[in-house]
């Protein structure tokens, strides 16, 4: 390819650099020559060439990126490669001679803008710790974890200071920055292993400039300042690094902020906290924990809300939320009023579009010299961390409904609360087959497809308002080729055959799509399966029902509810698991979750036994990557004429489930 070539005539600008950046006195020397900058268009890389001075006495290079950032190189050299200049902006690097006296030569300036577009959509997630993270067994039990389950799992990537130019958004949409050491200073400059250098640093800004997404626990959280996502003078206050001792307390997380009326904070369903236990009786409130009795240090290195002069709009946590446009998503687990801030979630802005999750709580500790017994649920936190933050800002969850959908209440019901819910902060789109083509894995992750209509026939082929239609089918195919997920909800279930999940002959069996009637019982879904020792399957804790009240008295077990009283349409879409010919293994559950490569999370209510299977989890295979939950329970309904005493219950399931596959 042609390269460019920012010359001494054209683009390239030669002046004095101002003098205020120079590492040393600077006196009258031979500068170097002919410097300009070598790139490709459409590439990050740039190469800087130049001519060396003829007089004696040179040992070296000094390089002044935009009058601030200088980069000292020992010999005499003639180039320098940059992996990933600055992109979209306009940005100058300055070159002079360094000599064995002190003398640093003025210097030559090649000024340059290099139109890019970074190619997102990566679902890498890098981690960045010091060069000697072993030297921390908090950092190195962190890594070991990290290897584990993303490293070894091909989803992660585990990068030092030396390695930081593999820092890329185009391979990775997220890094988490870890340190937890022992005798370091406040402040982000005292940061070892190198986290604070020049480059690190830089590719930090790079990549948050790009769009990239960090996570920054315990100490690294003050390299919020340091990539200038807030100011100095906001740094984290409340900051130690101590031996610590022996405590036998259980620390965590309190993610209900404040106790004024009318001005509590309430993130305990955040998505952060996805899935985790939320533990009564510890403190004045429920916490998430992660850490029980063992050696802890107190690291804490979060923000004192009262130490900034924030006038209270309405309490200092309003006030510093408003300032720097973020969340506090928790502080210590003791805490009830509006102190200080231990979890801030810092949203992208038009300046700075990487979002920036950081976790300063002392509690959040990787090692407590000996085992944790709240160690599942620091992981899962971590987990849930790094998921929140390797979904890119502008991701959108998509819902796909007939043309029609407005003839069903059902379906019109639930388009009513995924807009509120969903389209209206930003963080949704609805589809119908006219619109079919805007479904995109690089911008929906997910796409839940609702049909819940009376008196259309079995068989996907026979879904309303172009639902079954050649240019809806191959839209879905192409979609969960790509790794996209899919809901199926109600008559949608059957689309597990039309995209080729799974054969005709294991299509949804139990069928309905009467007009219904009253009922009043109370309707949901059961995640107990089985009845033989020995092959119990229990799925009540699984991420689709987290946050659920699991309600006993109603039938032999307890079931999370979805509907009372009320017009009931008896529209099951499900499978029944007797009719396939299934050889038990040891019972059909068993058999069916082996033949399709799923997972049985729901039944029927009132049921014990392994006969039905009305929440199924299908998931991802190689020759199909795309996950499906299909949920076919007729408990699942959005319309029962009348106030549905369990509505925040199906509203909760609902929202689970999305989040579950986005």
């Amino acid at each position: 390819m042609k390269k460019i070539y920012l010359g001494l005539i054209a683009i390239l600008t030669i002046f004095t650099a101002c003098s205020d950046v120079d590492l040393e006195p600077m006196n009258s020397s031979e500068a170097v020559t002919n410097l300009h900058a070598e790139y490709t268009p459409g590439s990050r890389q740039v190469t800087l060439k130049w001519t060396n001075p003829t007089m004696p006495g040179q040992t070296g290079i000094q390089i002044i990126k935009d009058d601030i950032d200088v980069i000292n190189l020992d010999g005499v050299v003639d180039s320098y490669f940059i992996k990933k200049a600055p992109a979209n902006v306009d940005v100058s690097y300055t070159v002079k001679a360094r000599y064995n006296d002190g003398r640093v030569s003025e210097g030559q300036t090649v000024r340059l803008h290099i139109d890019y577009e970074a190619q997102k959509g990566a679902n890498m997630v890098a981690m960045l710790v010091p060069e000697d993270y072993e030297t921390s067994a908090d950092e190195k039990a962190a890594v070991n974890w990290f290897r584990a389950n993303y490293v070894n799992a091909n989803k992660g990537v585990l990068l030092t200071p030396s390695t930081i130019d593999d820092l890329d958004i185009e391979s990775q949409s997220a890094c988490w920055v870890m340190c937890d050491r022992i005798g370091i200073d406040r402040g982000w400059q005292n940061l070892p292993g190198n986290l604070a250098s020049t480059a690190t640093i830089e590719a930090l800004k790079a990549f948050t400039t790009d769009g990239g997404n960090l996570f920054l626990s315990n100490h690294a959280t003050q390299l919020t300042v340091a990539v200038g996502r807030i100011a100095e003078a906001y740094a984290p206050g409340i900051y130690g690094s101590g031996e610590g001792g022996q405590n036998n307390d259980i620390w965590g997380s309190q993610p209900i902020i404040g106790n004024a009326e009318g001005q509590i904070y309430d993130h305990s369903g955040h998505d952060i906290y996805r899935g985790m236990k939320f533990v009564s009786g510890l403190y004045e409130r429920s916490i998430y924990t992660f850490i029980g009795s063992g050696v802890k240090g107190d690291h804490n290195c979060m923000w004192d809300l009262n130490a900034y002069g924030l006038a209270p709009n309405p309490n200092v946590v309003k006030a510093w939320e408003d300032l720097t446009n973020s969340h506090v998503l928790g502080t210590w687990n003791h805490v009830v009023d509006y102190c200080c801030a231990g979890i801030v979630d810092f949203d992208p802005t038009s300046t700075f579009p990487g979002r920036i999750l950081a976790v300063g709580l002392a509690a959040y500790e990787w090692n407590i010299g000996g085992n944790n017994s709240c160690q599942d649920q620091l992981e899962k936190f971590t987990t849930n961390c790094l998921t929140y933050v390797s979904t890119p800002a502008e991701s959108k969850v998509a819902m796909l409904v007939p043309n029609d959908y407005t003839n069903s209440e059902d379906e019109k019901s639930a388009v009513e609360w995924f807009k509120a819910n969903y389209v209206n902060s930003g963080k949704g789109i609805l589809l119908t087959p006219a619109t079919i083509d805007e479904l995109d894995i690089e911008n929906n992750p997910m796409c839940w497809v609702m049909c819940d209509r009376i008196g259309i026939d079995r068989g996907w082929e026979n879904l309303p308002g172009n639902l079954a239609s050649t240019d809806v089918i191959t839209a879905l195919k192409a979609y969960a080729a790509d790794g996209g997920n899919l809901l199926l909800t109600n008559h949608a279930t059957q689309l597990t055959v039309a995209v080729g999940r799974i054969a005709e002959a294991y299509a949804p069996g139990i069928y309905g799509s009467g007009e219904g009637g009253q009922n009043n019982d109370i309707w949901g879904s059961q995640p107990i399966i089985g009845n033989a020792e020995g092959q119990i399957y229990d799925h009540s804790g699984h991420d689709i029902y987290w946050g659920m009240d699991f309600v006993s008295g109603l039938y032999e077990r307890s079931i999370y509810t979805f509907i009372g009283a009320g017009v009931k349409g008896d529209h099951n879409c499900m499978w029944d698991l007797n009719a396939y010919g299934l050889a038990p293994n040891p019972n059909v559950v068993k058999a069916w979750e082996d033949l399709t490569n799923s997972t049985v999370l729901g039944t029927w209510n009132h049921v014990v036994d392994y006969c039905c299977a009305g929440i199924v989890d299908f998931a991802p295979t190689t020759t199909y990557p795309g996950r499906i939950l299909a949920v076919g329970l007729a408990a699942y309904e959005w319309n029962i004429g009348v106030s549905n005493p369990c509505q925040d219950q199906l509203e909760k399931f609902t929202g689970n489930c999305i989040s579950y596959l986005k």
